[in-house]
C-alpha cells in the first residue's frame, strides 16, 4: 500500500478534518516501519467473519496520507475529491488501523454512492444532533456519520466475539456498545426525514434492519448501560447548548 508523504497536493488545503491536522513531511525509516507493522497487524482483524472488510480495503484503498497529530489520539479523514486516499495520523496498533479503515471507507463508499444517485434533498444547514460530535451537523453529515458508526459497531462486535485477549475483547465490547447506541439515537432523525429520495429511504431501511440485527447480541454486563449513559449525557449537553444558543422563548410562543 502506498504511503504518500511526498505529493505536494496530497492535502491541498493544508489541513484535514475537524482537527485541522497538516500532512506530515517525508517519513524516516522508523516512521515507515511503524506503518508497515500496523498494516500487517491490521490484516487479521479485517479478515474476521467472511473477509469482506479485507476485500473491500484491497478494492477501494489506493494510498495513505500520514497526518501530524497527538500520539495519544487517532484522527482520520476522507476527502470527496480524492477517492481511494485515506488521511490519518500514524496508527498505534493493527486493530486501531483496521477500525480506521472500516470507518473511512464507509465515508468513501457513501460519497461515491451519492455521486451516482441522490439520497436526499436536504440542504446544508447544520441543525442536526449527531451523538459522536459536539457541533450541529447538516443532514448529509448525520447520514455519513451514522453509516460509518454502524460499520464500526459491526466491526467491534466481530473483534469482541473473535479475540481471546481479555483486554482487546473488553475494549471492543465497549466500542461496539457506544457506536451501537449512537447509531440508535441518530436513526430516528434519518428515518423521520421527508427529504429522503426513494434510494435514500431504501438505504436508511437497510441500515435500520442491520442495527436491529446487532441488538440480538448481548454484551457483557455493564457495557450497554455505560454506553446508554454516554449517549444520554451527550444529548443532555446538546440540549443545554442549543438552549443557550436560542435563548429564552418570547412571550406567547
Amino acid at each position: 500500500m502506498l504511503i504518500d508523504d511526498a505529493d505536494p497536493y496530497r492535502d491541498d488545503d493544508g489541513h484535514s478534518g475537524p482537527y485541522a491536522l497538516a500532512a506530515l513531511d517525508r517519513l524516516d525509516d522508523a516512521g515507515h516501519a511503524r506503518w508497515r507493522t500496523a498494516w500487517q497487524d491490521a490484516q487479521p482483524w479485517l479478515r474476521l467473519g467472511d473477509g469482506a472488510r479485507a476485500r473491500e480495503t484491497a478494492a477501494l484503498l489506493d494510498a495513505f496520507v500520514p497526518l501530524g497529530g497527538s500520539p495519544t489520539a487517532q484522527c482520520s479523514a476522507t476527502k470527496h475529491d480524492a477517492f481511494g486516499a485515506l488521511l490519518t495520523t500514524v496508527p498505534r496498533s493493527g486493530v486501531e488501523l483496521a477500525a480506521t479503515l472500516v470507518h473511512e471507507l464507509q465515508h468513501a463508499k457513501l460519497l461515491a454512492l451519492s455521486g451516482v444517485t441522490p439520497l436526499h434533498t436536504a440542504g446544508d444547514r447544520a441543525v442536526y444532533w449527531a451523538p459522536w460530535r459536539r457541533d450541529p451537523r447538516p443532514f448529509d453529515g448525520l447520514l455519513q456519520g451514522a453509516y460509518a458508526h454502524l460499520a464500526l459497531a459491526d466491526f467491534h462486535l466481530a473483534v469482541a466475539t473473535a479475540t481471546a485477549d481479555p483486554a482487546v475483547r473488553d475494549t471492543a465490547w465497549a466500542d461496539h456498545c457506544r457506536c451501537r447506541q449512537q447509531v440508535g439515537a441518530a436513526l430516528p432523525q434519518l428515518q423521520g426525514s421527508s427529504r429522503l429520495t426513494p434510494h435514500g429511504r431504501a438505504l436508511i431501511g437497510a441500515m435500520s434492519a442491520h442495527h436491529a440485527r446487532m441488538q440480538l447480541h448481548r454484551p457483557p454486563e455493564g457495557h450497554l448501560a455505560r454506553a446508554t449513559a454516554y449517549v444520554e449525557t451527550a444529548r443532555a449537553l446538546w440540549d443545554k447548548q442549543r438552549a443557550r444558543a436560542t435563548g429564552p422563548a418570547a412571550p406567547g410562543r
